[in-house]
């Protein structure tokens, strides 16, 4: 079952200037949603871009596979774009996904954005700029990222040099999925945050730990900040934490995507 990843995005040329969205902040942290879903995606300049109203053929998506990998695919109007991973680079071709891992380098347009993958992420939330990623953060998510795998020591590694960058033939694979649409009732403000009870189906079972999204009433799109993550549930009630809101909003549908 994929699930979604936490990674972050770093600008890695601190003079180059950056647009509004990302202020001076050198890193960009992102949540990149299973293969076939609208989220997270690069624009031909290299910016992150989150479900984007632009024509998904000139973007650069970033997605995740069915076997969990953080994936790259480039628009077939989309500009050229490079991975490259311990001295080995690949230009990646239209329509065919690049298998990123983490500190791979992505150039595209004159940037040179770096690619830190944390793992699974316990809410999906719109790109938001850090102004700094203290080399401890940067230590830990290296870690994670390293010990999800089963890779070689160090002296083999050595021996066998950089794992080469994968490009595969087809899309990623789509993650089987059914959407589950939820009506919500009252948003409350805690000590812990936003909480979100909701109603759901009662042919549904949404498990705890879940990650939903709050939809727009107006448009029926996910809005930037309603990530949510399940706390509790008792028969169809449901009850979710909302982190990045940090005010009620008006709306009146929650959807899952259960797996």
């Amino acid at each position: 079952m994929p699930l979604p990843l936490e990674i972050c995005i770093e600008e890695l040329d601190a003079t180059q200037q950056l647009d509004a969205t990302q202020q001076t902040a050198p890193y960009v942290r992102c949540v990149a949603l299973p293969g076939g879903e609208p989220g997270l995606a690069l624009d031909r300049e290299g910016m992150v871009r989150w479900m984007p109203d632009a024509p998904s053929g000139g973007l650069y998506g970033l997605w995740v596979s069915g076997d969990d990998r953080l994936v790259l695919l480039r628009g077939d109007d989309a500009g050229p774009i490079t991975v490259e991973r311990a001295g080995r680079q690949v230009a990646a071709p239209g329509g065919k996904p690049v298998m990123l891992m983490d500190q791979d380098l992505l150039r595209v347009d004159g940037r040179r954005l770096r690619v830190h993958i944390h793992g699974a992420a316990e809410q999906i939330h719109a790109p938001e700029p850090l102004a700094a990623l203290g080399r401890v953060v940067r230590a830990t998510a290296a870690v994670l990222a390293l010990g999800a795998m089963v890779g070689p020591t160090t002296s083999e590694a050595r021996a066998i040099g950089p794992e080469p960058i994968e490009v595969r033939s087809a899309p990623p694979k789509m993650a089987r999925t059914r959407t589950v649409d939820c009506t919500v009732g009252v948003m409350k403000k805690t000590k812990q945050g936003l909480l979100v009870h909701a109603t759901c189906p009662k042919e549904e079972t949404i498990p705890v730990g879940a990650l939903g999204r709050i939809l727009d009433p107006g448009t029926n799109a996910p809005l930037k900040d309603g990530g949510v993550r399940v706390k509790s549930v008792k028969g169809t009630k449901v009850v979710c934490e909302a982190a990045q809101l940090k005010q009620p909003v008006k709306a009146t549908t929650l959807r899952f995507q259960l797996y």
